[in-house]
């Protein structure tokens, strides 16, 4: 079984199909092309959350803390802003980390771009918001969701009760619904 019919199977998708997204002008913005497996989950489950708790970016986020360009440029000024003691705390090259989720507890997951060339490479690791622990996942975010809701991988930034014993996935509400209440 693929990561992809795993993931399927562990968190099954909302019944909408999510918007289509204008790839080329989502990488155009970053830079950078993305991984196939990022794209498939984008566009399988669009905007919202694993366990009410961590957020995929997605490009077309109603909500701009979880908007995948926005996200990743603050998150890119956050670690060129550290101090130069943490800088050195970090394992990898700051310029290769891209934010492609976030938890609820602050905390960012990354793809690490290297090989910059071949995005679907890539590999994942997270930081917690207060700590300096830098967790590598030798795979991509379709392998990393299915490895950490599935306890298999079990990452020491994340909280110990996270995921639950079984995971689900929340689309974002319309923000318009948010207003009237």
């Amino acid at each position: 079984m693929t990561a992809r019919e795993e993931l399927l199977r562990l968190v099954p998708p909302p019944e909408e199909a999510a918007a289509e997204i204008d790839w080329e002008s989502v990488e155009d913005e970053l830079g950078i092309s993305l991984p196939d497996d990022y794209k498939w989950l984008a566009e399988r489950y669009g905007s919202g959350s694993f366990d009410q708790f961590m957020t995929i970016l997605h490009p077309s986020s109603r909500f701009y803390p979880t908007r995948l360009v926005d996200a990743a440029e603050r998150s890119a000024e956050i670690l060129e802003q550290m101090p130069d003691s943490l800088k050195r705390k970090v394992p990898y090259e700051i310029d290769e980390l891209l934010a492609v989720g976030k938890t609820d507890n602050g905390d960012t997951i990354y793809w690490i771009t290297n090989p910059e060339e071949d995005p679907n490479a890539w590999t994942v690791t997270a930081n917690g918001a207060r700590n300096t622990k830098w967790p590598h996942f030798d795979g991509g975010i379709v392998e990393f969701l299915v490895a950490i809701l599935s306890r298999v991988t079990r990452l020491d930034v994340f909280p110990s009760d996270f995921p639950h014993p079984h995971p689900a996935f929340t689309p974002d509400p319309d923000p318009s619904a948010l207003r009237r209440r």
